[in-house]
């Protein structure tokens, strides 16, 4: 770590005196989670700053391409401000209509024009094309981030500090404790690339899995896909094709590691569909080397993976490619121990806390768990035989289980005046399968950002904060509990 001397309302960083800047709350990471805090700080008052290195808002949203919300039971407060907003503007189907949806597709596009109209209009300052290299750290307590921009390095002085980096950078860089991916041998789940296709007729797709329903992920098999955004036909996911995949692989037309092809947000109208196929396994995604080598992979593997569309799906033959994420899908890497970690114990007995901010009702698989039993499993049998979560779910043994996550999980352990959100809060990773989606850590987002607000016209730390205090002002801002 690097030391800092505060003097006379500056910085010091080593010899060198930083710019500096003050605010109530600052957010590192403009994604979902810190999309989330920011509004849910200035809704409750704060002056607050959202801090990002790219040009916009969304992270996994937008710059990884991942336009589809799963978790949609959980849609609440924010989340659905959000969904309202993308709906009115024609980036997502109506959510508030009687039919509701298993998973709701959006245009990331309209995601990012929206969402930076929501922080905007809340009075929150957004500072894109800047990095936030560390937490300074002053007697021990977090007092806001040095960033790094065009312009040189800075530092954001605040009263509290939000860690939404995706990959608990800030937390790490302080000295707190992590876990990394899967208790036992720390692997985590694959990275992915997500790429758009045009020129696609979707009718043609859905007509073959209709007529080969073996073809189609289990749970998929005599649903209705259609779902309408406004005037427009949007297919939510079609996944499997396992014998087209299979005969692929056995003439090297595609890699040992894919065993399905997975489309998701498939517009109908536009002749446009999302492809989530590409998988890098055994990766570390917080190393660049590693990452950088994911890109290399993935990239290949896109390459071969729309000439088997074109080659072997109906409907794809004349199919082109748009687009690449600017992004990788990283799915795991760091989470905080918090000053409660949620264990798989706590699920399976299911847990209540005293300062739960979110309950979760669902069915965990029956223990012992088997290895294969995973939700993008580190190993690299996605969407095989060994899967059985893809391709024989009745096989699954299931029971139902309630839990609660409590907000000390928010809070990194022994760390002061510091709060996290997004996919990396204190939580097991059998639970991240759950915790690591776009609506969880939006709610996790707006509970952090609530508190920060909170603590920073307190002046006390997030620890301190009496949870009754943030329950009372999310449930002001539309959160129900």
């Amino acid at each position: 770590m690097v030391n800092y001397k505060l003097v006379n309302g500056k910085v010091i960083e080593g010899e060198r005196e930083l710019p500096t800047v003050s605010t109530d709350v600052v957010v590192a990471g403009a994604g979902v989670g810190g999309f989330s805090a920011s509004l849910a700080a200035a809704r409750a008052g704060a002056k607050v700053m959202l801090v990002d290195s790219h040009s916009f808002i969304g992270g996994v949203a937008t710059q990884a391409m991942m336009a589809a919300f799963v978790a949609t039971n959980h849609i609440d407060g924010i989340s659905r401000d959000l969904l309202d907003e993308l709906a009115k503007f024609g980036g997502a189907p109506d959510y508030n209509t009687p039919r509701k949806v298993g998973n709701i597709p959006f245009d990331p596009e309209i995601f990012k024009t929206v969402a930076l109209d929501m922080v905007l209009k809340a009075g929150v300052k957004v500072l894109f094309y800047t990095q936030v290299c560390e937490p300074v750290i002053i007697n021990g307590e977090v007092k806001g981030v040095v960033i790094e921009t065009k312009a040189g390095r800075s530092v954001i002085l605040a009263k509290q500090t939000i860690d939404c980096t995706g990959d608990a950078d800030l937390v790490y860089r302080a000295g707190g404790e992590v876990n990394f991916g899967r208790q036992g041998d720390n692997k985590t789940r694959p990275i992915t690339l997500l790429f758009r296709l045009g020129n696609v007729d979707v009718y043609k797709i859905m007509e073959y899995v209709e007529k080969n329903p073996e073809e189609l992920q289990p749970q998929y098999r005599g649903s209705k896909p259609l779902i309408f955004n406004g005037n427009e036909e949007v297919v939510q996911r079609l996944s499997g094709f396992y014998k087209l995949v299979e005969e692929a692989k056995a003439k090297g037309e595609l890699y040992d590691e894919i065993h399905y092809f997975r489309l998701e947000n498939l517009q109908v109208n536009r002749r446009i569909v999302y492809c989530n196929t590409a998988r890098a396994y055994n990766l570390n995604g917080t190393n660049p080397e590693d990452l950088t080598q994911a890109e290399i992979i993935l990239r290949k593997q896109i390459l071969k993976i729309v000439a088997f569309a074109r080659k072997y799906i109906p409907g794809c033959e004349n199919s082109f490619l748009i687009d690449i994420s600017s992004s990788l899908g990283v799915r795991e890497t760091r989470r905080i121990v918090g000053e409660y970690t949620v264990s798989e114990d706590d699920a399976y007995n299911d847990c209540k806390f005293d300062d739960a901010f979110m309950t979760v009702k669902g069915n965990l698989v029956k223990r012992p768990r088997p290895i294969e039993l995973d939700v993008h499993m580190p190993e690299p049998i996605e969407g095989s035989e060994k899967d059985w979560l893809e391709r024989y779910p009745e096989r699954v043994p299931n029971e139902p289980h309630t839990y609660q996550l409590p907000y000390r999980c928010l809070i990194p352990k022994g760390i002061r005046n510091l709060l996290v959100a997004g996919k990396i809060i204190g939580v097991c990773h059998m639970l991240d399968g759950f915790t690591r989606n776009m609506i969880p850590c939006m709610r996790f987002g707006q509970t952090a950002g609530t508190a920060a607000a909170l603590a920073a016209r307190k002046g006390i730390t997030p620890k301190d904060l009496a949870f009754s205090e943030i329950k009372t002002e999310l449930i002001r801002q539309g959160l129900h509990f």
